[in-house]
C-alpha cells in the first residue's frame, strides 16, 4: 500500500489498528481466554470503542 510513512508502528502520529484487553493474551492460561474484557479497540487511528482504557491513559 505505500504507506509506510502512516502506518506500520504505534508511534505518535501514525494510525493504528488494535485492541486494548483485560490481560495478556500471551500470558493467561487457555481456559481464561474467554473471560478477558476489552478496554478499547482503535481502528484506523480513531477510537472506535472506549470501555475506559484510552480515556483513563489521558487522565494520567
Amino acid at each position: 500500500m505505500h504507506e509506510e510513512h502512516v502506518r506500520g508502528t504505534l508511534t505518535r502520529g501514525m494510525l493504528a489498528d488494535f485492541t486494548v484487553l483485560s490481560d495478556d493474551l500471551l500470558s493467561v492460561s487457555p481456559d481464561r481466554i474467554a473471560e478477558l474484557t476489552v478496554g478499547a479497540t482503535v481502528v484506523g487511528g480513531r477510537v472506535a470503542y472506549d470501555a475506559g482504557a484510552v480515556r483513563g491513559a489521558d487522565a494520567r
